[in-house]
């Protein structure tokens, strides 16, 4: 919760205990990117949680290829290096073609 004192943000702080080691490294970290320690483990944190966003909703389009059926471009590895190249030529032609002609 944060308190105003005479204009001056005041954060209520916690206090933890991390190893020495687990400091040290946060704290070469820090210097390697040009923060201090607290934004730092703040950056990670936000990080974090964007990347966990970003795998829940990977993980939901995955589920709901699968729940399609799947992406079906063939059951053989032939079939699939197919669409891939049949692909690859339709992207080329719509893309780069005229740069060709």
């Amino acid at each position: 919760m944060d308190t105003t004192m005479n204009g001056v943000m005041d954060m209520d702080t916690v206090t933890i205990q991390l190893p020495a080691h687990l400091y040290t490294e946060l704290e070469t970290l820090a210097r390697a990117v040009e923060s201090d320690p607290i934004t730092l483990l703040g950056s990670l944190i936000r990080e974090a949680r964007q990347e966990r966003s970003l795998r829940r909703t990977w993980d939901e389009l995955c589920d709901l290829v699968q729940r399609d059926g799947g992406l079906k471009i063939g059951n053989t590895t032939e079939e699939i290096v197919e669409q891939m190249r049949k692909t690859r030529h339709e992207l080329f032609e719509a893309e780069y073609a005229h740069l060709y002609r």
